[in-house]
């Protein structure tokens, strides 16, 4: 559908009643900041061609949107698919809908943040707001944006199965399709940093993975009858949706003195194979601990997998993903200093990303707080593949948040801009951009001038782990140092500190929207970008 707006001026003032109070609409306050911040202003204070940029933004809620001009009018909202659509594109059955889910907002406060990024114009961009409330109208959803010939997709969530956090599976498959159209597709990196362990399954003589010498990771919980979920999956899934494995793991969660809490045992099925009750096609086990109490430093409660079926090897891994439904740092009454209400006290502080994030064609997007997920992926590449220096969205009925998913959007909103600017804007071209930052920022961090000398370091330095890639080394990168600390420089020119890309070592320098010079340089062959 599409909004309808009444214009004033059409309204009959009636002298027997009092006209209605001016309709309020929640914007984001902080538009100017943020567009300053990300260098958007004031080289591209007015866009003339963002009205013919489509943007589709993906979601499970759009709560609003269709009561308050939140958006411009040439915005669509879909949120069930025709049958006919369905049927010709192979979506599923066609008498399968799932509405929005119900008061949900996190996709209408999205899109709005594209439109402020974008200049807030009434001419665009085209906005299509698209349920993909689940895997199915996920696909629905991407092949809908596909056939309306968008610009850019936004998503602002992961699936935390549907793969093996490689860039493939079910979930990426539609992607695919997305990023072979040319759309640019930008992604949330995922909000779940520092609560995701990631490692290998060695079974123990009882079943009980080990985890170094310890049958059990912990888990801190610093807040009383709070609802937290445990998720565990395992690198067997198949491209297909619903394929089937046959190895099965079990999730146990006790407290300190061995007492359950819950448990997950669902039996899981090989391919071919129908699931009944308690079984499931999927190498995952979900576990909702919904009244969780709060523990005492030493008291942490012990999450234990058990290998039930299936001969593990060592390329089996498994991911263990923590889920507290509130978020907010704590004030620690001892310290006075702020700490996560939740914490997984062997978390690898790493390997976080989740599909579609994981897809080695959509632009990954995070920011330097601690709960924005960072890689690398389980093949290898460094995600996310952009990061901004903040994430934080204000709007004027009070409400304020952060997160990877406001930085996508933001992101989202430069993306529109440019590809307004020039149409033959393709992702590609957004990621040598960022290859060209990361060089500048080495550069000027760890104290390298523009000296012909030190461009040729540094241009050694790309050229030597590009050699060591070619090679097949394991972990090509050499080691540049300056003044301002020691780097690695990876092969195509990307920059990690050598210690961790964990969180206040972000693996990418903070974006910084090029001038139109330079994008007009970089689309058109000229690399310099001075």
């Amino acid at each position: 559908m599409r909004y309808l707006f009444l214009l004033a001026g059409l309204v009959p003032i009636l002298p027997a009643r009092a006209l209605d109070p001016p309709l309020s609409v929640s914007r984001p306050v902080n538009t100017a900041k943020a567009r300053r911040q990300l260098g958007l202003f004031p080289l591209y204070t007015s866009v003339p061609h963002i009205g013919s940029v489509k943007v589709a933004v993906l979601d499970s809620g759009f709560a609003g949107v269709s009561e308050r001009p939140y958006l411009p009018k040439s915005t669509v909202v879909v949120e069930h698919y025709d049958p006919e659509f369905v049927r010709r594109n192979h979506l599923g059955d066609p008498a399968y809908r799932k509405p929005f889910l119900p008061g949900e907002s996190h996709g209408r406060v999205l899109a709005q943040l594209v439109w402020a990024t974008a200049g807030n114009s009434l001419d665009g961009p085209q906005f299509l707001l698209l349920n993909a409330n689940g895997p199915t109208l996920f696909r629905r959803a991407v092949r809908y944006a596909i056939e309306a010939k968008v610009d850019v997709i936004l998503f602002g969530g992961t699936f935390e199965g549907a793969g093996n956090y490689d860039g493939k599976g079910p979930v990426n498959a539609a992607v695919d399709d997305a990023v072979a159209a040319g759309i640019i597709w930008v992604n949330a990196a995922g909000n779940c940093g520092g609560l995701v362990y990631d490692g290998s399954v060695v079974p123990g003589t009882d079943g009980y993975l080990l985890f170094g010498r310890k049958t059990y990771l912990r888990l801190r919980n610093r807040l009383d009858e709070h609802p937290v979920t445990v998720t565990l999956t395992w690198n067997d899934y198949r491209n297909a949706e619903d394929a089937g494995t046959t190895k099965d793991l079990d999730l146990f969660v006790e407290d300190a003195s061995g007492r359950a809490v819950g448990k997950s045992t669902l039996r899981q099925v090989p391919p071919g194979h129908a699931a009944g009750e308690g079984e499931t096609t999927n190498p995952r086990e979900r576990l909702l601990l919904g009244d969780l109490a709060a523990t005492p430093v030493g008291g942490e409660y012990r999450i234990r997998i058990k290998a039930v079926a299936g001969t593990f090897g060592p390329t089996d891994r498994i991911r263990l993903l923590i889920s507290p439904t509130r978020t907010a740092p704590l004030s620690d009454p001892d310290t006075g200093k702020a700490v996560p209400p939740v914490e997984l006290l062997e978390a690898t502080n790493g390997r976080e990303i989740y599909p579609p994030a994981d897809h080695p064609g959509v632009l990954t997007v995070g920011e330097p707080g601690r709960t924005s997920a960072v890689g690398p992926t389980a093949d290898g590449r460094t995600k996310p593949d952009v990061v901004l220096s903040f994430s934080t969205a204000r709007f004027s009925n009070g409400e304020e948040s952060d997160g990877s998913s406001n930085a996508a959007a933001y992101f989202a909103g430069v993306v529109a801009v440019l590809r307004a600017c020039e149409p033959g804007l393709t992702t590609t071209h957004v990621r040598e951009w960022v290859k060209l930052l990361d060089r500048r920022s080495v550069a000027e961090v760890a104290g390298f001038g523009p000296s012909r000398n030190d461009t040729s370091l540094m241009h050694y330095a790309i050229q030597a782990a590009n050699e060591q890639q070619a090679k097949g080394m394991a972990d090509p990168g050499v080691y540049v140092t300056g003044f301002g600390g020691t780097y690695i420089v990876r092969p195509g020119g990307i920059v990690e500190s050598p210690t961790s890309v964990r969180h206040g070592h972000p693996p990418h320098a903070p974006w910084q929207t090029p001038s139109p010079a330079a994008l007009a340089n970089l689309i058109y062959g000229n690399r310099t970008n001075r």
